[in-house]
């Protein structure tokens, strides 16, 4: 029977596993515990797609839709998603699939709170509006029915917080995609004292696996290459990336699961591969049920590692309004995608990065939010396209830019910030105020009350950099107060209130 004439066999079968997939299988993967029909063919007609296995390098196009709130807020970094794309591209570079981003369509953003954060019915209908034939479809969430990630209606939907980079959530949701079950397969949501020996069937009817192989292509996930592992929730691997936990199985032989196969529920740091059987399957499941993904036979040029990126502007110190101000760059040969970074010190730590977006097919910026004022900062730009989400390259230009408040009503504000804190404050706890100057200058401080009142006055020396001054409240009723920096170039204000 042909894989065609199999489908049409089992439309009703599509129908239920359709609906039990709505149960998740634990807090990790909510894809469903069934085999899906196409699996069930496969399983029969195994043997021909491994007589007749092609090397060649198959290519899959994926657009991401990075899903937001109502008001368009809380989007997943495009940067970040494609460097879960390149993360699939190790995890698959055995099996020689290689994902690509959809040329000229490679990001949706969708604004909707109840798929942000929703349950499986939701789900559905996202995944039924957007869904767009011929490429895998990768949906980027808040909170999708409370799971790290599914495999669900020919799309993957991924958890922001399980998409990190050193995450294996795409590349198991990947493998359901493709058809793969568990390595655990049939014990979803089953509970075993392990110190027993396992039951020779569980969950819905399905084989236990034995140590011994004797049933492998019958029982749990119908691999050989994959031993037993009855293992169905998060589970952590020693030095020799097999389970902590030992388990028996039905002849009470005793074993350790193989920590480091993508479809178990080992941790993230002890996965690292799909078994030889594992990428057959796949790679049949593109020849058949997926083979629209296959439109291209290679890649198009990508960005050269080499390649850097030149920056125009602001370069050499040049000052820009601290709150708007544009970043510019030249085009580079083949780069659609770059992403743009602007940090409080060359080493662009996440500890000290003020901005990071991703543009597409732009090759500027405006930086319309509070950046410090004050400030020595430095940005740099990464490019790549959709045909080269790997691009290592670490020979990036830096430029360095000053920020100033240019619109200041007077010349102190412009060379001048004060950040007050904590605001409010509990009376008789100081308050700190910070002031950031350019040079070295004397002022007054004045703290007055709400009827005009002085309640404080003090000289200042302030010199360049940072300065800590703080603000004593212990002779203060709670209330609101205005401190103000005063000298010959001008006068800066700030609001404190000060609790009771």
């Amino acid at each position: 029977m042909s894989f065609k004439q199999f489908l049409l066999s089992v439309t009703l079968l599509c129908i239920v596993s359709t609906l039990r997939a709505q149960q998740p299988a634990a807090n990790w993967c909510g894809t469903s515990a069934d085999i899906t029909p196409w699996f069930e063919w496969y399983k029969d007609h195994r043997h021909q797609f491994v007589q007749s296995r092609s090397d060649d390098k198959l290519y899959v196009p994926v657009t991401i839709h990075i899903v937001g709130t109502d008001e368009g807020l809380n989007h997943y970094s495009l940067e970040k998603a494609v460097k879960a794309v390149c993360g699939m591209n190790e995890h698959f570079e055995e099996a020689n699939i290689e994902f690509y981003l959809f040329p000229g369509d490679p990001v949706r953003y969708l604004n909707n709170t109840a798929w942000f954060e929703h349950q499986y019915s939701d789900g559905a209908q996202m995944i039924q509006a957007n869904n767009i034939p011929d490429r895998l479809n990768a949906y980027i969430v808040s909170d999708p029915s409370g799971a790290c990630g599914y495999s669900w209606m020919n799309a993957i939907v991924l958890k922001t917080a399980c998409s990190g980079t050193d995450n294996t959530t795409w590349s198991h949701e990947a493998g359901h995609h493709f058809s793969l079950p568990h390595t655990f397969s049939g014990w979803e949501n089953t509970d075993w004292n392990f110190t027993q020996p396992a039951p020779a069937t569980v969950g819905n009817n399905r084989k236990v696996e034995k140590k011994d192989g004797s049933n492998c292509e019958i029982a749990g996930d119908y691999f050989c290459d994959t031993p037993p592992d009855y293992l169905n929730d998060r589970w952590q691997c020693d030095d020799s990336l097999v389970s902590v936990q030992l388990q028996h199985d039905p002849n009470n032989t005793a074993f350790r699961s193989d920590a480091t196969f993508l479809m178990s529920y080992a941790s993230d740091a002890c996965q690292s591969r799909f078994s030889a059987e594992q990428i057959t399957a796949m790679r049949a499941n593109l020849a058949t049920q997926h083979a629209s993904y296959i439109q291209v036979t290679e890649l198009e040029a990508g960005v050269d590692d080499d390649q850097q990126v030149q920056l125009v502007s602001p370069i050499d110190s040049h000052i820009v309004q601290y709150n708007n101000f544009e970043l510019v760059w030249n085009p580079v040969p083949n780069a659609t995608i770059y992403a743009v970074e602007i940090s409080l010190n060359p080493s662009f730590g996440e500890q000290v990065r003020l901005f990071y977006k991703t543009v597409y097919n732009e090759t500027s910026i405006t930086v319309a939010q509070n950046i410090l004022n004050n400030r020595t900062l430095y940005w740099r730009v990464r490019a790549y396209n959709e045909w080269d989400v790997c691009n290592p390259n670490d020979n990036l230009q830096v430029g360095i830019l000053k920020t100033r408040n240019i619109s200041a009503t007077n010349e102190l504000e412009r060379v001048v910030t004060a950040e007050l804190s904590p605001n409010p404050v509990v009376a008789g706890m100081p308050a700190v105020l910070n002031v950031t100057s350019d040079e070295t200058m004397n002022a007054k401080l004045h703290i007055t009350d709400a009827s005009g009142r002085m309640c404080v006055q003090q000289e200042l020396r302030i010199y360049p950099g940072e300065n800590k001054l703080d603000i004593e409240t212990n002779q203060l009723q709670a209330g609101v107060y205005i401190i103000s920096v005063q000298n010959d170039k001008g006068l800066l204000l700030k609001r404190l209130v000060v609790s009771e």
